[in-house]
């Protein structure tokens, strides 16, 4: 099955000046690499009896040598290699000894160019994004994945957009990872408060601009997580800051059963493998300034042990009017040239002018009679929420809203009418019971459904929210309508 990268249309319609000014003349070269990976790779440059294959694993050791040599074998023409360059083997291949050298001579060393306030975290980051590439190549040989190297990299790269910040010196980034590391809060909503924008977005649009191969784009947008490829990376990546939590993570344990049932393994396998991964890492843990991580706890019959979890901060997101007009006015004026641009609107729209946490949109697919997201927002960190698909026939009150244009607010007053009608899957899936819903119609036909939330019970939804929610939607139907004529 293909894959689906965005192209990126959509999104630019609606990017934020902070993120536009910080990628227009961002180049690889601003990720410094690492010291003690440095020496290694001077070493290993020199040797010319070194295997291609302990080459690549070397390059893989370093996030930002791995991409500084990725980029450079693509944009060099080569009578080899006719198609991108996906693997850092083919990549080290192609460019020979003598330009790695030359690359890894040239580059800005990390201790040099970082300040202590900045050094520490950035290989912190380098060292997540190794381990979970590790994770992921384990894993794809699990799967029996003709080009495991390629996950590999994917994973290795998929935190970018925190790896550039914090080189790049954006004090944000200092504080998003003190509210995650510190304070214990989802991600998404540490982007919200401390950054503003995506940390997603901001690596896709990184990717996108330095060409850097497809499969690493895709697994960088959570709505591919319904395919096994980037859903191997997006597993890869939690469960490798899960590692980096000392397995305390309150999420951790729903990611570890879909990670287990994607490999089509036991849990008790699925903790050995782990840990003889983390074994692997914390042979060179202290190249990214860290004490050896722990094992992942086993419990008695063999499988991961539930330790007290960490106490987690939740965020209401605090709705941004100026954003919620913004959307509505873009949408009225009819500024979208196209589907992907009215759904970027809209979603921004809901989520940072209404402050709803996750906004999806569900596309209604006739053939398979089943809804399937399509795009999506506030769920970068959650793979098994980005799987979001339901069939009609088993769809309960969503398969009702597919029949008429309609809207839904569940809320205490009909709780205890609607909430039996919605399917167990779903509501273990999106873990809440209160919630929007709206189906979208053009041209009389029903195209999907908008649902959006706050995540948790505790921040509640109110009526002029549902009010706007509606009013912004159907602009986005109108818009639709005129495109389609």
């Amino acid at each position: 099955m293909t894959l689906h990268d965005t192209d990126y249309r959509g999104m630019r319609t609606v990017c934020s000046v902070w993120l536009k000014a910080v990628t227009a003349n961002a180049v690889p070269d601003e990720l410094p690499i690492l010291a003690r990976s440095r020496q290694g790779l001077a070493r290993l440059l020199t040797d010319d009896l070194a295997p291609l294959r302990t080459l690549s694993m070397a390059l893989m050791g370093d996030p930002a040598m791995a991409l500084r040599v990725l980029q450079q074998a693509n944009v060099v023409p080569h009578r080899h290699f006719r198609a991108d360059v996906v693997t850092l083997e083919d990549a080290a291949h192609m460019l020979g000894t003598q330009t790695l050298l030359r690359l890894e001579s040239e580059a800005a060393v990390d201790e040099r160019v970082l300040n202590a306030e900045r050094l520490a975290p950035y290989r912190r980051s380098a060292g997540r994004a190794v381990l979970a590439a590790l994770f992921a190549y384990d894993w794809a040989e699990i799967d029996h994945d003709r080009f495991p190297s390629e996950v590999s990299l994917a994973a290795l790269l998929n935190n970018l957009g925190e790896l550039f910040l914090l080189a790049h010196g954006d004090a944000r980034i200092s504080r998003y990872l003190e509210l995650v590391e510190g304070c214990h809060v989802l991600p998404h909503e540490a982007e919200y408060v401390s950054l503003g924008e995506s940390l997603e977005d901001l690596g896709h649009v990184l990717a996108v601009q330095w060409g850097l191969p497809e499969m690493v784009r895709e697994a960088m947008r959570a709505r591919n997580a319904r395919h096994p490829r980037a859903l191997c990376v997006m597993l890869a990546t939690q469960i490798a800051r899960y590692a980096f939590s000392a397995w305390r993570h309150p999420m951790q344990m729903d990611d570890l059963h879909l990670a287990g049932i994607v490999l089509e393994l036991e849990l008790p396998d699925l903790a050995q493998r782990i840990n003889r991964v983390l074994d692997h890492f914390n042979r060179t843990a202290a190249d990214y300034g860290l004490a050896p991580l722990k094992s992942l706890p086993i419990d008695d019959t063999g499988r991961p042990a539930v330790l007290p979890a960490m106490r987690q901060v939740v965020f209401g997101l605090a709705p941004r009017q100026d954003d919620y007009a913004a959307a509505m006015t873009a949408l009225r004026e009819g500024e979208p040239v196209d589907r992907e641009s009215v759904f970027a609107i809209l979603l921004r729209g809901l989520h940072r002018g209404l402050g709803l946490n996750r906004v999806v949109f569900a596309a209604y697919r006739a053939r398979e009679d089943a809804l399937v997201a399509e795009y999506l927002v506030g769920t970068d960190f959650e793979p098994s929420f980005n799987r979001f698909s339901l069939s009609r026939p088993d769809g309960g009150l969503f398969a009702g809203l597919l029949d008429a244009p309609s809207a839904v607010w569940l809320n205490d007053d009909n709780q205890a009418a609607l909430a039996p009608r919605i399917p167990v899957p779903l509501l273990e899936l999106i873990g809440v019971t209160r919630f929007f819903v709206m189906s979208l119609w053009v041209r009389g036909r029903v195209i999907g459904l908008v649902y959006a939330d706050r995540r948790t019970e505790s921040c509640h939804l109110d009526a002029r929210s549902y009010q706007s929610f509606r009013e912004l939607v159907g602009q986005a139907v109108r818009c639709l309508e005129h495109l389609a004529e």
